[in-house]
């Protein structure tokens, strides 16, 4: 039963961890014109990584016990929300028309903050989301 709980959850946060890496580490020019909204880039990366960061929570919590549950949560956050952040910023230096920028790197780190804060109050309320 745990297996199906695991793989059920775990497919979702594979395929988006896959999406992000290959919308980080596409060549910039490789995408398609947009309408000009202030700032959008940082919004693409704040909720890229809200998503990652609530998708690999909801694998990590049903394998935790009560007492090891924060500790899954703030796990999630040093990885994905730190870690990640940082090393997909930092890889963007080697891809074409694309550049390291540290306000990216609090835009992801923001994303996941708030990922941790949402998938907790969704936890505690028992909702059918986590």
């Amino acid at each position: 039963m745990l297996d199906k709980i695991l793989n059920y959850r775990l497919l979702p946060a594979v395929i988006w961890l896959g999406l992000v890496l290959l919308a980080m580490l596409s060549p910039g020019d490789k995408f398609p014109s947009t309408p000009q909204i202030p700032h959008k880039d940082k919004i693409v990366h704040f909720g890229l990584f809200f998503v990652l960061n609530l998708l690999w929570m909801r694998v990590w919590v049903v394998e935790a016990s009560k007492d090891k549950k924060f500790l899954k949560l703030f796990t999630s956050y040093l990885v994905f929300g730190i870690i990640f952040a940082i090393l997909v910023e930092y890889l963007q230096l080697y891809v074409p028309n694309r550049s390291f920028d540290y306000y990216d790197i609090a835009a992801n780190m923001l994303g996941a903050a708030v990922g941790v804060i949402c998938f907790y109050i969704l936890y505690k309320m028992d909702s059918k989301l986590v």
